[in-house]
């Protein structure tokens, strides 16, 4: 009889270990917010936001895939599940960027990304010529191994 009583108060004991260790799970997805970094004040707002976290495994592609449309070059993804990804953020409408990335998200980490914004500039024929720097050493003709 001591036995059963034991045994039924040991498990009584384990079970409400259960109960409360339950209770005081954390949530397992996060928050993360984007922000859109101008490097120019003149640059237009970005209007639409295409993004993809992929995970790093491989075990779920495409875990988050949506558009959004930021206010104030900001938005916030919701309820991303903890792990490392490959993010890939792709501005469309007007202004048009693409950034990827690798990054661990958590509760314990800071999840506020930010990109900067490449300059963008109005085209007007004739009068815009682009910054084009030539890297003499890395040409097919000045490379040795090209040769072998």
């Amino acid at each position: 009889m001591k036995a059963v009583c034991v045994l039924a108060l040991l498990l009584m004991l384990l079970m409400a270990k259960t109960a409360t260790a339950q209770s005081n799970r954390l949530p397992d997805s996060v928050n993360v917010m984007i922000r859109l970094h101008p490097r120019d004040v003149k640059n237009p707002l970005v209007d639409s936001v295409l993004v993809i976290f992929d995970r790093f495994d491989r075990t779920g592609a495409g875990i988050v895939k949506h558009i959004y449309h930021p206010t104030d070059n900001q938005f916030t993804v919701f309820k991303v599940p903890e792990g490392k990804y490959y993010i890939s953020i792709y501005c469309m409408g007007f202004y048009r960027d693409t950034f990827n990335d690798l990054m661990f998200i958590s509760k314990r980490h800071s999840n506020n990304l930010r990109y900067k914004l490449k300059r963008n500039d109005e085209f007007m024929p004739g009068t815009y010529l682009p910054d084009m720097e030539v890297d003499f050493t890395n040409l097919a003709i000045t490379n040795i191994k090209s040769f072998r």
